[in-house]
């Protein structure tokens, strides 16, 4: 073979040898956590044991501060994902708080609706995603919070949302997750604190929860 066709040929394997490393570095640039483990953490609510992916604590990999006995998810609405922590949470993504804690009497859906009952107003009006809301009378200890609330009774979802966040909590005027609602499931109390924006949404979110709950049994 002619020098020269030598010559032609190794360039073009040099050519495509330099492509195909490219491509893969492209490839790897694009998905580079892809074949990272998900980091799992065991942990116990009373008899239930959980093992609960770190990524959704929003906690680093050496964190120790850890909860005994109770379990805190940081979720990203409404992928349900991990949350955005530190200066990307800013950016206008809004996401879920949950915390899972041993079953207390005063969260039995019956026992909270009862309490509330004696502080409303009379007054009720509709909310998009099928629920009624009613509003906490002056000097009652949920005075600037509103009660969205399933039909008939209640019973399927009552949350409490404060008609100024800013005043939700004091010390947290930053807080965009100020409307809160609990739960039982699985034999835990579920506590999720949301941003009102997503009410009408309270099916999905309920739902896609519990099922990330799931997701953690053992």
């Amino acid at each position: 073979m002619p020098r020269a066709d030598q010559a032609v040929l190794k360039a073009a394997a040099a050519i495509m040898l330099v492509g195909g490393l490219a491509t893969g570095m492209a490839l790897y640039a694009t998905h580079p956590g892809e074949e990272r483990e998900t980091v799992v953490q065991p942990a116990r609510i009373g008899a239930i044991a959980l093992m609960v992916p770190q990524d959704l604590t929003g906690a680093e990999p050496d964190d120790s501060s850890r909860l005994v006995g109770m379990v805190r998810l940081r979720l990203d609405w409404p992928s349900l994902g991990p949350a955005a922590i530190g200066p990307t949470a800013l950016q206008s993504r809004q996401r879920l708080l949950v915390t899972l804690s041993p079953q207390d009497k005063v969260n039995e859906p019956q026992t909270q609706l009862s309490v509330y009952a004696r502080f409303l107003t009379p007054t009720v009006w509709s909310n998009p995603g099928g629920l009624v809301v009613r509003g906490f009378r002056k000097g009652s200890p949920y005075e600037g919070d509103e009660l969205y609330v399933s039909v008939p009774d209640g019973r399927g979802f009552a949350a409490r949302c404060p008609l100024d966040a800013a005043k939700a909590e004091p010390g947290r005027p930053d807080l965009d997750e100020p409307c809160r609602v609990t739960f039982r499931h699985r034999g835990m109390d579920v506590n999720i604190r949301f941003p009102r924006a997503i009410i009408a949404d309270w099916e999905l979110m309920l739902g896609g929860v519990r099922r990330t709950i799931d997701g953690m049994m053992r």
